[in-house]
């Protein structure tokens, strides 16, 4: 099986995160490390477990637009674009780490007295 990982670096601390298995994560000194615990975390917990699978139904008229059953049927229209999907995803974690590390310099400036560039 092969699952996409979503890796990021936090004050020098590697973290892995496997989002299709919920709550699985693992750190390292190095990205390399990281992705490789968190491999060896998602053998140990799919050894465990057994993997079935389902399907739900559900109403379609009605649904809110922000409701999680719209956005699971939704979900649906992006079969066969899941690599751009997965990019975009990535898109947006790093503007997210760019954002917070853009505040935590401005707060690091602040708490000196420096005026934010």
């Amino acid at each position: 099986m092969q699952y996409s990982v979503i890796v990021e670096n936090n004050n020098d601390i590697w973290r892995a995160f496997i989002p299709a298995l919920a709550g699985l994560s693992a750190e390292g000194a190095s990205e390399e490390e990281a992705v490789n615990n968190a491999r060896q975390a998602a053998e140990k917990y799919l050894s465990a477990v057994k993997i079935r699978t389902i399907e739900v139904s559900m109403a379609e008229e009605g649904l809110p637009p922000d409701s999680p059953q719209a956005w699971i049927r939704d979900a649906g229209m992006f079969i066969g674009d899941e690599e751009a999907m997965l990019q975009h995803i990535e898109e947006i974690y790093a503007e997210r780490r760019r954002q917070q590390e853009e505040a935590e310099r401005e707060a690091n400036l602040s708490e000196i007295g420096e005026p934010a560039a």
